[in-house]
């Protein structure tokens, strides 16, 4: 992994958000790119290592001289730079997405509108995986890491991309449903042992639940295990601005998980 991606829209979280993207960026030797989406602003103009817009109006202005102030305070001596986009947030993940080896996205917090039409973007649009942070992101690369396995092809692909992941930390867990107890799990586990990862398994009860109700079953298994990142694989099609193609049990994780989780379609 070599570069991560993170949007930031001049809120009060954005600090807490850029000191997660920021410790997976040094974790991995990675050189983060902080994106502002300007849906308002005139025109691209560069400065240095920055690219700004000239904005139209004062409230997009205030937005991106707030982003920059929480890159500023965030990211100053790092490798990392601060970017604004003409354009909306879901625009700017599409341009710029595949040119990362990851998109950082905040979590959302309705199953429609501009946040989702952005992890739409992020998940269907760049090609490449996606982590999602909660509302109080982590300032640390966690030293577990869960991992929801059912032998899906999303899930395979999930576990490769987060490989530089999963090396810095201290241990994964495999976790496996009720659905999928007698699942074999040796080739996931060889495959990771490959990259000097040594997991475990663990199982969780998720029989006779509804689809949501395995999404929550599946966020409680990973805070039961002690982890604080979840890998999973994201199962649907994009829904434009909601997040209706996605499966059910994933809409519950991506708008309510109380850790970071990386997913990947």
């Amino acid at each position: 992994m070599k570069s991560i991606l993170i949007l930031i829209d001049g809120s009060e979280n954005d600090t807490e958000s850029l000191c997660c993207a920021l410790a997976f960026a040094r974790a991995t030797g990675s050189r983060l790119t902080v994106l502002h989406p300007n849906a308002q602003g005139a025109t691209l103009y560069t400065f240095a290592e920055s690219v700004f817009a000239a904005p139209a109006t004062a409230a997009p202005a205030e937005a991106a001289a707030r982003a920059e102030a929480a890159f500023n305070t965030v990211c100053a001596g790092q490798t990392a730079t601060f970017q604004v986009f003409q354009g909306d947030a879901a625009e700017a993940i599409a341009a710029a997405g595949y040119g990362h080896d990851l998109v950082i996205v905040e979590r959302l917090s309705a199953e429609e509108g501009p946040q989702a039409a952005q992890l739409n973007a992020a998940l269907f649009e760049t090609g490449r995986p996606v982590m999602i942070t909660p509302p109080t992101p982590p300032a640390a690369m966690p030293a577990r890491i869960a991992i929801a396995w059912n032998g899906a092809a999303q899930s395979a692909r999930s576990v490769r991309s987060a490989l530089p992941l999963l090396q810095k930390a201290e241990d994964a867990v495999i976790l496996l449903g009720s659905g999928q107890r007698d699942l074999p799990t040796n080739v996931l586990t060889a495959y990771l042992k490959d990259y000097g990862i040594q997991p475990h398994v663990e199982h969780y009860d998720s029989d006779h639940l509804t689809a949501r109700a395995r999404g929550r079953a599946l966020i409680a298994a990973v805070q039961a295990v002690g982890a604080g990142m979840l890998v999973a694989g994201a199962y649907g099609e994009s829904g434009s601005a909601d997040i209706a193609g996605l499966g059910r049990a994933t809409k519950k994780i991506v708008t309510a998980a109380p850790f970071p989780v990386f997913l990947q379609a």
